[in-house]
């Protein structure tokens, strides 16, 4: 599946390449094979996702997982939307083959470390000075920003099998590659296999990405999967408002109860719209871009 905005993460076994600078362009996905490839050449316009790849005849461990996939899809691309405009960065972290540490209570601490982390302790933590004023302002933004808290909002998905990895889709600063796989290391003792990557521009078209993201990070993937996600990647009480909004589309009709999707979603992009001005008036940011009534992102 094309995707021109990102670039696909790799996990592979060997160190994987240095982080690029943020201001650099980022490569074109490669249009190789891949178990994506034959749904393109029967004409279809995107990868089936969700219901469309179990059966009638599934399982009620599939219909479970089915379930599990749509509901990620659904925080996936609704964060995706609440973030529209902004640059959308991958982290991949990696376990090697045989590691007796739990991945998530690594990434919890991987991620505390982050949160107490500012621009101006990593540049201390970098004696060569390489991060110049230049720099910060490149990377950080204003000086009124290099003492205050790193921004980390993320999405993950959580695999496990012989070699437990874990995909981050996250907005926020930009981290040091050589910086994340020291932490990874001093974490894990036995792991320094990081990743991170970055979209060209702002998100733009959050059904493509998240699309895209699932189809590559979970669908394919083998394993136990699991999804998390933190509490600003949407808003608090996102859950119940989706809810509260399944409720008011969702009539009775011959004792079946039917939901009408297309009212729902236009409904739903109104909530998001509102709620993330409201996120922009009390941090005192000016909205930028807008979106399109009736549609996510470009959907």
């Amino acid at each position: 599946m094309k995707n021109r905005n990102c670039r696909p993460l790799i996990a592979e076994a060997v160190e994987p390449p240095a982080q690029r600078d943020p201001v650099e362009a980022v490569e074109r996905p490669r249009r190789g094979g891949g178990p994506h490839r034959r749904w393109r050449k029967r004409g279809r316009a995107s990868v089936p996702l969700l219901d469309n790849m179990v059966g009638s005849a599934c399982t009620d461990h599939q219909k479970n997982d089915s379930r599990k996939r749509r509901r990620a899809y659904h925080r996936l691309r609704t964060g995706l939307a609440f973030h529209h405009g902004k640059r959308l960065r991958f982290l991949t972290l990696t376990l090697i083959a045989g590691s007796e540490n739990d991945i998530h209570r690594c990434f919890r601490a991987f991620k505390e470390r982050i949160r107490r982390l500012t621009p101006n302790k990593i540049r201390r933590q970098y004696t060569e000075g390489y991060f110049t004023d230049k720099r910060m302002r490149q990377f950080f933004g204003d000086e009124d920003r290099w003492n205050k808290p790193l921004r980390f909002e993320y999405f993950s998905v959580i695999i496990r099998e012989k070699r437990p990895h874990m995909h981050i889709l996250y907005f926020g600063d930009w981290l040091p590659h050589a910086w994340l796989k020291k932490v990874w290391r001093e974490i894990t003792v036995d792991s320094e296999i990081v990743d991170i990557r970055t979209t060209r521009n702002g998100v733009d078209n959050d059904k493509r990405l998240a699309s895209y993201s699932l189809s590559q990070y979970a669908l394919f993937q083998e394993g136990d999967i699991r999804f998390q996600m933190s509490q600003g990647w949407t808003w608090r009480g996102m859950v119940r408002d989706w809810r509260n909004a399944v409720k008011k589309f969702t009539r009775k009709e011959r004792g079946l109860h039917k939901v009408d999707f297309k009212k729902l979603l236009a409904y739903w992009v109104g909530i998001i719209k509102s709620k993330k001005t409201m996120q922009m008036l009390l941090t005192g940011v000016k909205p930028k871009s807008k979106i399109r009534r009736g549609k996510l992102g470009g959907c």
